[in-house]
């Protein structure tokens, strides 16, 4: 019609086109406006009706997708190099804001799809920001100190492995002899104890260390100052920061107050800078006290060994001719193997980055969930890249009024590539968020139930820099596929056809096809390791540790520095009077908790008809009191325990375990039999069941248990089995302790099943992250299906109709649908069991009583998917077969 020709040359004449460009752009958009007018005819509307309702929506594409594409036209064509104050920069940062501005339109008109959207991506990238949180404080980050990279820690190693520490005569020796350190300090673990502030007494973490402590890591002092060589002898201490915010309300007359430490008053001299926590990544004590906190002959005790060493280097040292001064020293050292110790060598690692058990312990864990939460990610991204060309689709018209005007497709991709990137800047935020509230979760599953650790998790600039990187990157990586789809579409072919219209041929498989099988793919690798870590838990968790662990409180013990109470004594008062409380059942005591950290053994054994080696010599060993077994939970197979008349007046006797009784004497019983040590004769009076000791995963080791009676043994452990709760009565239990000796000292109590847990702390933080992202990626699968299906139903609904006019029946195309959706997910069903396969051998050192190729799992993990793309296609398939077939036939 002439009238709709001459509103387009109108709306065109501001941008001074040359005449067959014009004329160009005219006939297509004229064409266009012709096609649906034909369509509202076929439609049933009059002509009349057709006419009005073509002209509006002329003047409604003037107003929205025709005046958006003119605009973006206009500015490409007649914006020149000559703009004041930046020439093409400027026009290329103006240009850049105007498609940030019509990409929040564009976003805002579409908040479902935009909330979505950000969702999951503030899902994923705030899983990857927590993630890379935590690898940096306890994997990465060096140590707030002067010249990090030029610090060593000094490891002790025997010839079965890493120790780690030293004895303080050790630390003498080569702090004094050494050539290669300009110095060397020596620090305890830290420890929590109860400290007196005049009538107050607090509970605060404590580590010994030596006086060039600060010196060597070149750490200032906050307030007052550190550790000087002068101290050495004296009772003072340094403070952390935290510690004096938080009990002296950060006054600066803290310097020069006394606490109470172990009985002795120790005066602050200053308090540590607030970005320093120590030496150790996890660690954080609160009070930093000169090794005269412990007694002279205790911290010289052969064989005792309490120290870490951290040196520094002198300049121009190279770490050969360090670990060469290091060899030289190692015969000089009391505890080397050469003089009847343990040190059979010593090793350099590097120290920027500080000591950590954690880093150990947690470092391929955390690298593995980096991967996971990784992979979760680009599922998001291929997710979100198939709702973006289903939305593209939806945007055909305004894309190709756009490229009829003359609009580049350089232009086009750029403006949806950077709808797409404000998406993921917006996940990125509310994925920040999200990282600080899982960054707590994380740290306390790193640290296990019951104890606490500490790692510096505030935003820095790397942090921050990560989440813009991969918000960026994310935005790129799901945005870009889209966008150049979306792009390539010809002006004329984007106008002319009709919406509603699709070729009934069967199409062959196309991008979005793809990406919903690489997202089941993905989907398969995840689930199938989630799957293996959550059945390792449960493996750990189920299996025979060979005791019971259910109501028993431990409660950890120890002396006032140079107290020595009369041990048997004080076990017969000690167990007399807790189990005299209300809820008791029954009470031991121990040297070595149950799954502590703490390990003793003895050398020197002598069995008849085994030779003097150095194997046959040795074992664990554990110092217990009368009816530990019952109270612990381990059975006897044969022979007694020790009771009460297992004194130091009667008979020397021990008990076996179970490996250590089969090793010495094989199948005939132990019981009766004799052995001999430090030429001493012990009768065997029992054989208690083999039990977890050290650790959930270890075999079972050898291990003889000694009388804590007979030996008049320190005590390091009060056991406790209740017939309730047992933290119910931990605070009688505390009263009992210092009602039978005021002098002894109690440090954590907790109960046997937390301490479980704490030794499961690795497998909770994988299983449960690994089973989370699990579930998100299911959810993630079913959205991504159900979107393609029910984007191709819309999209077909012609075709749909035409099939059931010719006598196809609802199950038809219901199976039509759904086989749709089922060939997507089988196909990456395939490919995703093919990949897991060659991938999950490398996590065999994680798992415990499961291959990683587990049938059971990975035929698991197949039935669940193909529930899910089960339902995610029959959803949309249901509504394809709701289609009136002369609803769909009236548009052909």
């Amino acid at each position: 019609m002439p009238e709709w020709r001459e509103e387009i040359r109108r709306r065109l004449a501001s941008l001074k086109l040359a005449p067959a460009r014009e004329a160009e752009i005219v006939e297509e958009l004229s064409q266009h406006i012709e096609d649906r007018y034909r369509e509202l005819l076929t439609g049933g509307a009059t002509a009349e009706e057709a006419h009005r309702v073509a002209l509006q929506e002329v003047n409604e594409s003037s107003a929205e997708d025709l005046a958006r594409g003119l605009r973006q036209v206009e500015q490409e064509a007649i914006q020149e190099p000559s703009l004041p104050g930046g020439g093409v920069a400027a026009n290329l940062l103006g240009s850049i804001w105007q498609d940030i501005r019509y990409s929040l339109r564009m976003l805002s008109k579409n908040p479902g799809f935009t909330a979505v959207a950000v969702l999951t991506l503030a899902l994923g990238i705030g899983a990857n920001t927590a993630i890379f949180s935590l690898i940096d404080a306890i994997l990465l980050r060096t140590l707030p100190v002067s010249h990090p990279e030029s610090l060593v820690v000094l490891a002790s190693y025997s010839r079965d492995g890493r120790v780690g520490d030293f004895g303080y005569p050790d630390y003498l020796i080569m702090r004094d002899g050494n050539r290669a350190f300009s110095g060397v300090l020596a620090a305890s673990s830290q420890e929590r104890i109860d400290i007196g502030r005049g009538a107050e007494t607090e509970v605060a973490l404590r580590k010994i260390v030596s006086t060039n402590y600060f010196s060597v890591l070149g750490v200032q002092p906050f307030l007052g100052r550190v550790f000087s060589n002068e101290d050495e002898s004296l009772q003072v201490a340094v403070i952390s920061n935290g510690f004096w915010k938080r009990s002296f309300g950060g006054s600066p007359s803290v310097v020069g107050k006394q606490l109470d430490l172990d009985g002795l008053p120790f005066t602050i001299v200053g308090v540590a800078p607030p970005e320093f926590l120590g030496e150790t990544v996890g660690e954080a004590p609160d009070i930093w006290a000169t090794v005269s906190l412990m007694p002279a002959p205790r911290r010289s005790l052969p064989g005792f060994t309490w120290l870490d060493l951290m040196g520094r280097l002198r300049s121009g040292v190279h770490a050969q001719q360090a670990s060469l001064d290091l060899r030289l020293l190692l015969p000089q050292l009391p505890d080397s193997v050469s003089r009847g110790g343990f040190i059979d060598h010593i090793a350099m690692e590097a120290g920027e980055r500080g000591g950590s058990g954690l880093r150990d312990s947690f470092s391929v864990p955390l690298n593995i969930l980096m991967a996971v939460v990784a992979v979760v990610l680009l599922i998001a991204c291929v997710n979100l890249a198939s709702l973006q060309l289903a939305r593209a689709a939806t945007r055909q018209r305004e894309i190709a009024t756009r490229l009829a005007l003359g609009a580049g497709r350089g232009r086009i991709v750029r403006q949806l590539v950077t709808e797409s990137v404000l998406l993921a800047l917006m996940g990125g935020v509310v994925g920040l968020l999200f990282a600080v509230w899982t960054e707590r979760f994380l740290v306390s599953l790193v640290a296990g139930v019951g104890r606490a650790i500490t790692v510096d998790l505030r935003p820095d600039i790397h942090i921050l820099g990560f989440t813009g990187v991969i918000s960026v990157a994310t935005g790129v990586l799901f945005g870009l596929a889209p966008a150049l789809q979306a792009a390539r579409q010809g002006a004329g072919l984007g106008l002319k056809l009709n919406s509603h219209f699709l070729s009934a041929r069967r199409r062959a498989w196309g991008l979005k096809d793809g990406l919903i099988a690489m997202q089941v793919a993905l989907s398969v690798l995840l689930l199938v390791v989630g799957g293996l870590f959550i059945r390792t838990l449960e493996n750990l968790k189920t299996q025979d540790l060979g005791f019971r662990a259910a109501n028993v409180l431990s409660v950890q013990i120890g002396s006032e520095r140079e107290y020595q109470p009369p041990w048997a004594n004080v076990i017969v008062a000690l167990l007399r009077r807790t189990e005299a409380i209300p809820g008791v059942d029954v009470a031991s005591v121990s040297f070595n908790e149950i799954l502590a950290d703490d390990d003793s053994g003895v050398s020197g054994l002598k069995f008849d008809g085994y030779p003097p080696s150095r194997e046959n010599q040795r074992a664990h060993a554990n110092w217990v009191g009368p009816k530990y077994f019952e109270t612990s939970g381990i059975p006897m197979v044969e022979g007694r325990e020790f009771s009460l008349v297992d004194n130091s007046n009667a008979q020397r006797v021990a008990i076996l375990n179970q490996t250590m009784a089969r090793h010495y004497f094989g199948n005939p019983r132990a019981v009766g039999k004799r052995f001999e040590i430090n030429k001493e004769q012990y009768e065997i009076i029992g054989v208690a069941k083999d039990a977890k000791y050290l650790d959930l995963r270890e075999s079972n080791v050898r291990l003889v248990y000694f009388a804590a009676l007979q030996n008049n043994s320190e005590i390091h452990s009060l056991e406790v089995r209740t017939t309730s709760s047992p933290l119910a009565v931990a605070g009688a239990v505390r009263a009992a302790v210092r009602e039978v000796d005021p002098h002894l000292r109690i440090g954590e109590i907790t109960t046997l099943e937390k301490r479980i847990d704490q030794k499961l702390a690795r497998e909770f933080l994988v299983a449960d992250f690994a089973g989370f992202f699990s579930g998100l990626t299911l959810l993630l699968v079913f959205i991504g299906i159900y979107g393609t299906l029910a984007y191709t139903v819309a999209r077909r609904t012609n075709e749909i109709g035409i099939r059931m006019a010719l006598g196809a029946r609802e199950s038809d195309v219901l199976r039509f649908v759904v086989g749709q959706g089922m060939v997507l997910a089988f196909a990456g069903l395939a490919l995703g069991i093919v990949g897991t396969l060659g991938l999950t051998r490398f996590l065999t050192s994680l798992l415990y009583g499961v291959k990683p190729a587990d049938t059971l799992t990975f035929v698991a993990v197949s039935f669940i998917l193909t529930a899910v793309a089960l339902v995610a296609s029959y959803i949309p398939a249901r509504r394809a077969t709701k289609v009136d077939p002369m609803v769909a036939l009236r548009y052909e």
